[in-house]
Order: C-alpha cells, then structure tokens, then sequence
C-alpha cells in the first residue's frame, strides 16, 4: 500500500502517476493536517507524533509526502527513522507569466509528473 500523505487526493493525479503507483499496491488517502504559521515546533512534534502512529498502523509499502516544509521534515526523518520508506514526487514546472492591465504580474504553473524520488539522509545513519 502507497499512503498519499498530501493535499493532493489520488483521484486527481495523471495517468502516469497513478501508474508509477502501482508497484506499491493499493494508494490510499491520508489526510494532511492544517499547519498554520502560528503552531511551533512542539506542536508540530505534537501532530507528527499522531499521524506517524496512525501511519505505521496501515502497514504501508511506502509513503509519498508533501506540504508544509518544515511538518514534512520532521516526519519524514520520524518515518525514516523508523524504517519507512518515503518519497515525493519529481515533476517538469511549466510556467506561464503575463503582465495584467493593472501593471501586476500573473504566474501559472503546471506541474508535469515525472517520477517519485525516496528521500534519504545526506548522510547515512552510522557515517562520519
């Protein structure tokens, strides 16, 4: 099983993410937490705690995570640490810019999936 621990539900990925998926079984939905700019580190120690317990629970293949950087770290070095594999998605960015009337600037992007990526310790556990 690949938990999708994002805010972006399966039912919206493209084909071929969806395909690169497959070879973790079933993909199911695990919903991402509100993390607001006011929560500190305790409190984000506080909701990793909770969803790494919920996570490891489910058994998973592997995790793909994405969201709010500084949440995703701590997780992803909990899930790691704990002999979970984690990965995220590598995606072309397709960017399109225009000058509006009003003299502002309007960007759009599109996100092409690639492939998922493990995260992993730039050094090994037990490495100088």
């Amino acid at each position: 099983m690949l938990i999708n621990f994002s805010n972006h539900p399966y039912e919206i990925w493209i084909e071929k993410q969806k395909e690169a998926a497959k070879q973790y079984g079933e993909v199911v939905d695990f919903p991402f937490p509100q993390i607001t700019p006011d929560m500190d580190t305790e409190d984000l120690r506080k909701i990793v705690q909770e969803c790494v317990e919920k996570i490891e629970a489910m058994k998973p293949t592997a995790v793909m995570a994405a969201g709010e950087f500084t949440f995703i770290f701590m997780l992803v070095d909990k899930l790691l640490q704990d002999g979970i594999k984690v990965m995220c998605t590598c995606s072309q960015r397709r960017t399109i810019e225009r000058k509006l009337p009003d003299g502002s600037n309007e960007k759009t992007s599109i996100f092409v999936f690639e492939r998922f990526r493990d995260y992993d310790y730039f050094t090994k556990r037990g490495e100088a």
